[in-house]
C-alpha cells in the first residue's frame, strides 16, 4: 500500500515540529538540571555547617583548653539560663570563675569570681553528689583559701576531702600547708609543706619550711632546710633572708664566727643591707670590741637614718 502525496507531506512536517518541540524541551531540562545543582549544593554547604557546628561540650573544651575563663563564664551563663540545674556546665561555670578570680592582683577584683566559683560549685554537689567530686573538692578547697584567713577550715576541709578521695593537684599540698598555717597548726603546716617539697622541691619551699622549724624550735632541721634553699635559688632576695636566718641560729649556738660569715655575705651581694651592718655589731660587742661595734652601727644608720636598733646602740 502506498501513502498519498498529502500525507507524506504531513507526516515530514509533524517530523520537523515535533523534532523543534524536542530542542525546545531538551533546552528546558538543561535550565531546570542547572538550576537543581546550583540549589543542591547551596543547601549542601548549608547542611554541612549544620552538621560540623560544634556541640555545646566541644566549645566548652576549647574555651577550657584554651584558657578563655572569662568567655567561658559568659557561654556557660547562657547556658545555665535555659537548664539551671546542668550539673557539667555548673562544674566549668565554677571552675572557670576560680581561675579568673585566682589571676587577678587586688582582692577587690578577685573575690567576686571566687565566690562565683564556691556559689557554683557547691551548687553542683547538691544536683550531683559525685561527679568529679575529688576536682570540685580541690577548687573548692583553693577557693575558700583565696577568700581569706576566716575561711581556712573551709579550705583545708575541702582540701583533705579532694586527698582523701585520691586527688592530688600538683599545688594541693602547699594549699594545705598555707592553710593550716593560717590556723596556727604549725606542726601540720611543716608536714605539708614536707610532702609538697618532695613532690616538687624549690627554693622557696625549702625557705618556709626553715622557717615553720625555727618557730618550732627544730634549728638542726631549719638550718638543713636553709642550706638547701641556698644551693637552688638564684633570688637575691631569699638568699638574704634565709643568710639572715642562719645567722640568728648560729648567734644562738654561740657560733660567732659562722654568724659573722653570713652577715658579711650578706653585705657582699647587697652593700645596702642596714640589718647586717647591725647584726656584725652586735657581733663585735659581744666579742667586747666596741670601736668595731660603733662602726658597724654607724654603717646601719647612714644607710637608714632611722635604724631602731642602731640609734639605741649608739644614743
Amino acid at each position: 500500500m502506498f501513502l498519498s502525496e498529502k500525507k507524506s507531506n504531513y507526516s515530514a512536517e509533524w517530523r520537523r515540529k515535533r523534532g523543534k518541540k524536542r530542542i525546545v524541551l531538551l533546552f528546558f531540562i538543561l535550565i531546570l538540571a542547572g538550576v537543581s545543582i546550583f540549589y543542591l549544593n547551596k543547601n549542601k554547604e548549608s547542611f554541612k555547617k549544620i552538621v560540623n557546628k560544634p556541640s555545646k561540650n566541644e566549645i566548652i573544651m576549647e574555651l577550657w583548653e584554651n584558657q578563655k575563663y572569662m568567655e567561658l563564664i559568659n557561654y556557660c551563663d547562657s547556658l545555665l539560663e535555659q537548664s539551671p540545674a546542668a550539673v557539667d556546665i555548673l562544674i566549668f561555670r565554677g571552675f572557670a570563675s576560680f581561675y579568673e578570680g585566682s589571676s587577678k592582683i587586688n582582692y577587690e577584683d578577685k573575690l567576686p569570681f571566687i565566690d562565683d566559683s564556691v556559689f557554683y560549685l557547691r551548687k553542683a554537689i547538691i544536683f550531683n553528689s559525685e561527679k568529679m567530686r575529688p576536682q570540685i573538692n580541690y577548687v573548692l578547697g583553693r577557693s575558700y583559701y583565696h577568700k581569706g584567713k576566716y575561711y581556712a577550715d573551709l579550705s583545708v576541709k575541702y582540701l583533705e576531702k579532694s586527698v582523701d578521695e585520691g586527688y592530688i593537684g600538683k599545688d594541693s599540698y602547699e594549699y594545705l600547708a598555707l592553710a593550716h598555717t593560717e590556723l596556727g597548726n604549725k606542726e601540720k603546716s611543716a608536714l605539708y609543706f614536707e610532702l609538697a617539697a618532695e613532690n616538687n622541691p624549690s627554693d622557696i619551699l625549702f625557705s618556709l619550711l626553715a622557717q615553720l622549724y625555727m618557730d618550732l624550735g627544730s634549728l638542726n632541721l631549719a638550718e638543713d632546710y636553709l642550706i638547701r634553699s641556698n644551693n637552688r635559688t638564684t633570688n637575691q632576695q631569699i638568699e638574704e633572708k634565709n643568710l639572715f636566718l642562719l645567722g640568728q641560729i648560729y648567734e644562738g649556738r654561740n657560733d660567732l664566727i659562722k654568724a659573722g660569715e653570713c652577715y658579711n655575705r650578706i653585705i657582699q651581694k647587697n652593700s645596702k643591707a642596714a640589718d647586717a651592718y647591725y647584726k656584725l655589731g652586735l657581733l663585735y660587742e659581744i666579742e667586747g670590741d666596741k670601736i668595731k661595734a660603733r662602726a658597724e652601727w654607724r654603717k646601719a644608720l647612714r644607710i637608714d637614718p632611722q635604724h631602731y636598733g642602731a640609734r639605741l646602740k649608739l644614743f
